[in-house]
């Protein structure tokens, strides 16, 4: 694998907790923005993710997986750079948002390059979650404790990030071209580019159902949890040991997927997520609440999805089909809040878990309609 593209994948990972995370909060408090003008610093960001990772997605195969990286990570070199050249909060918005359409290539492009090869692709992918893991967990505790500093410790942080994806982007750029590897046994999809396409949507609408009930339910998890009386700051620290034992059980997530196959990963992380989520609404108090949001199970169904679609498909539709998976993740995470965040206002924050449920259900039945007709192969056939 490529050292450049998992460094970039970590900083990746750093750069959008920073982004998603902070930069809100940079443009209530340094730009003096009003709160749902602030809000909008992280949910157009999030629709042009949608929009961007299917539009590169598109064309990986076209332009070659080396050049699509360095497309984004130019992106994220701007988005970094961005804060330089803003005033005020509309320019900020505008100026991170063209950024993002531009920054978004680069996940279709890593992940493509890890599953085109078929094989143990599974350990590919968890390489690239612990990577990511190890940045968003930093960039979860060193954003935190720098932006405490002062605000215009932000733009400091941007500037350093810019200058990682610089050092990414010339990594990359060095590197042997970046083939094609060989086809995959699975390629179960119908000729022609529409069929294509319909195929990796249904194989991936599974995902966007239970990533609308996981994000919609995190984005608001502190309201939820104020209302239980528990500290608000079970937020963050939930967060921190979901990803820390992520990163640890990540390896072995990997050998499971090729072992089972993404399909089965995907349908039992489902079912476990419907049970957490249950229990939470019956039985809401701390200690299960708590330790039932920090389960490592975002990793089952990130490479559960991944290798799932990707055991599917031809390795040329590889690109198109990452690319789908993470728009697919930037639209479910604004639904998912604005419909969880609905439900909250009219309805009261006791049913917040159960919408949540009632979504990843929707994704559990749809998975196993849509992969019963597109059983997975034996294990050990991924060539």
């Amino acid at each position: 694998m490529r050292r450049g593209l998992l460094f970039a994948s970590a900083i990746e990972a750093f750069f959008l907790l920073i982004l998603l995370g902070y930069g809100p909060l940079y443009v209530h408090e340094r730009l003096h923005a009003g709160y749902f003008v602030s809000s909008q610093a992280a949910a157009v960001p999030a629709l042009v993710t949608f929009l961007g990772s299917i539009l590169w997605g598109q064309l990986t195969h076209r332009m070659g997986l080396r050049i699509l990286a360095m497309v984004g990570l130019c992106g994220y070199l701007v988005s970094g750079l961005t804060i330089f050249m803003v005033r005020d909060p509309i320019q900020y918005i505008v100026g991170v948002s063209v950024a993002t359409v531009f920054s978004t290539a680069l996940a279709p492009a890593t992940l493509a390059f890890l599953t085109q090869a078929g094989g143990d692709m599974g350990r590919r992918l968890a390489t690239r979650l612990q990577w990511q893991s190890s940045g968003w967990m930093t960039g979860g505790l060193l954003g935190g404790y720098i932006f405490g500093l002062a605000t215009h410790s932000y733009e400091d942080l941007m500037l350093a990030l810019a200058a990682m994806m610089g050092m990414a982007l010339i990594l990359v750029a060095r590197e042997p071209k970046m083939t094609r590897g060989p086809a995959t046994r699975e390629q179960t999809l119908p000729q022609g580019t529409s069929g294509h396409r319909t195929l990796i949507f249904l194989l991936v609408l599974p995902f966007f159902l239970a990533y609308a009930g996981n994000e919609g339910f995190f984005t608001n998890f502190g309201v939820f949890l104020r209302v239980l009386k528990i500290p608000v700051g079970w937020v963050g620290w939930s967060a921190a040991i979901s990803t820390g034992l992520g990163w640890i059980l990540a390896s072995k997530i990997g050998r499971w997927s090729d072992h089972w196959g993404g399909k089965n990963l995907l349908i039992r992380v489902l079912a476990i997520y419907v049970m957490m989520y249950v229990v939470m609404s019956i039985v809401p108090y701390t200690w299960i609440v708590v330790g039932a949001f920090s389960l490592p199970l975002y990793p089952f169904l990130n490479l559960g999805v991944q290798r799932a679609v990707a055991e599917s498909i031809p390795g040329e539709a590889h690109g198109a089909a990452m690319g789908i998976i993470n728009g697919a993740s930037g639209l479910a995470t604004f639904l998912g809040g604005v419909l969880i965040g609905g439900v909250e206002a009219r309805v009261g924050p006791h049913f917040m878990p159960w919408t949540a449920a009632t979504l990843v259900a929707m994704g559990l039945a749809v998975a196993t309609g849509v992969y019963g007709k597109h059983p997975m192969i034996a294990p050990g056939q991924v060539e």
